[in-house]
């Protein structure tokens, strides 16, 4: 409880205050009915007085949470001159998350597990935070001095870093990496009076880069039947593939929690045995299909970025075979993205793992000038963060097959710290020139 007012809060506040002290040990998963009420001293009568279900006690608490990142918006906007007003909210998001880990992690990490009102509501403030900080960033290049990144790729950079602290427990650590975060989100700074990017011009830069439904992967079927069979474990090695595709299809069209092992060995047209004697349970199946998902796009990045004849058109090239397999299977995308959060601590560890998995092709980064040379190392988890998050918002806005419109975004997030944005605007530029028309 906070402030040592237990006794003194009515009985919603001390339920919404025991269901963030509940989610910020436990997760969502973990913050039952029960553990919340005990949390708060009262009885399970009195939950069910005040709300309808779990679900809307930690909607109220995700509230509760994000109110104090909404008034620090607007003090910081009423006392900060424009240029110095997103290191303050920095500052003051840090020192929220050091003082309040609970409620940081209902923020960061648990809202993206607590059904379908609380994954809206934190869109609904990120959007906010995108919005306010575009103004924020307009406002400070009036004197030339300019963030040429999105404000979009700022909040999911800065967000990726602190949600892998949260969920760790690792948050009164954070004034550690605050001068390094801050070094990441100055390195997009330009001089000059260059207009910036705003976030519908840079998805019109990558419009021509988009190719009209790309051809999906041909679903895999069943093997012939009959003398000419195969052998068991060329069987198995077909069921386990066809139970992955059938996991991130019915994830994506019924959510996890409401995915049945019923469901996925209907959809892969197997035996509820076969389905058990590969994997232990639903989470056990749907982490082998996170696992598949990873080496598939890491195989088709590198592929690409490893041809390349100098490290930034590698980093395009890598970007844009990522891209295009994303745009090709949007229920692995989904899994990964979206509801791996949902899937419970060792999805979500994976997923923090997977995108770690990315920053080995920034390495080479580092020696492009002595400028790159003394960026912290942090720029390549923040720049990793940033683009999975526009990726995020490009699979919730239901344009996961036209993730290619992405690619001069994400290749400039990921070039401009270590060649400078000038350069990487540049090469982004002709990259997309280059791409051709836009899809009809």
């Amino acid at each position: 409880m906070r402030n040592g007012l237990e006794t003194k809060l009515e009985p919603k506040p001390r339920l919404i205050d025991g269901m963030t002290q509940a989610a910020g040990r436990h997760g969502y998963a973990g913050a039952t009915v029960a553990r919340v009420v005990e949390q708060a001293g009262v009885s399970r009568a009195t939950f069910y007085e005040h709300f309808a279900d779990k679900e809307a006690c930690f909607l109220a608490a995700f509230e509760q949470a994000a109110e104090p990142i909404e008034l620090a918006l607007g003090r910081i906007e009423a006392s900060h001159t424009p240029q110095h007003r997103a290191a303050a909210f920095l500052d003051d998001l840090l020192a929220y998350v050091v003082h309040d880990p609970a409620a940081a992690r209902v923020l960061l990490v648990e809202a993206m597990a607590g059904g379908t009102r609380a994954r809206e509501a934190r869109e609904r403030l990120s959007l906010r935070l995108e919005e306010t900080l575009e103004r924020w960033l307009d406002w400070a290049g009036k004197g030339g001095i300019r963030l040429t990144v999105s404000g979009r790729a700022i909040i999911e950079g800065t967000a990726g870093i602190l949600v892998i602290r949260s969920f760790r427990g690792e948050t009164a650590r954070l004034a550690e990496i605050r001068d390094d975060l801050l070094t990441w989100i100055n390195s997009y700074v330009v001089l000059g009076e260059r207009p910036r990017l705003n976030p519908d011009q840079w998805r019109q830069l990558g419009a021509g880069l988009v190719r009209e439904r790309p051809a999906r992967l041909p679903a895999r079927g069943g093997l012939p039947r009959g003398k000419s069979a195969a052998t068991p474990e060329v069987v198995a090695a077909n069921q386990r593939e066809r139970i992955l595709d059938a996991v991130a299809v019915q994830a994506r069209h019924k959510t996890y929690a409401g995915t049945t092992v019923a469901d996925v060995v209907k959809a892969a047209g197997v035996t509820r045995e076969a389905f058990y004697d590969l994997f232990r349970s639903k989470e056990d199946a749907f982490l082998a299909a996170q696992n598949a998902g990873l080496e598939a796009s890491v195989s088709q990045a590198a592929a690409c970025f490893f041809c390349g004849a100098d490290w930034p058109s590698r980093v395009w090239d890598g970007l844009e075979a990522l891209l295009g397999y994303l745009a090709q299977e949007p229920d692995l995308v989904y899994v990964e993205i979206i509801e791996s959060y949902a899937a419970g601590p060792a999805a979500i560890r994976r997923s923090f793992d997977n995108r770690m998995a990315y920053t080995l092709f920034l390495e080479d980064g580092y020696r492009e000038n002595s400028t790159a040379e003394g960026r912290p190392r942090l720029c390549s988890e923040a720049i990793a963060a940033a683009i999975l998050g526009l990726m995020r918002w490009q699979v919730r806005e239901g344009r996961t097959e036209r993730m290619m419109e992405l690619l001069p975004q994400a290749a400039f997030v990921a070039l401009a710290p270590f060649v400078g944005p000038a350069a990487a605007i540049e090469l982004v530029e002709a990259k997309a020139a280059a791409g051709g028309p836009p899809a009809a």
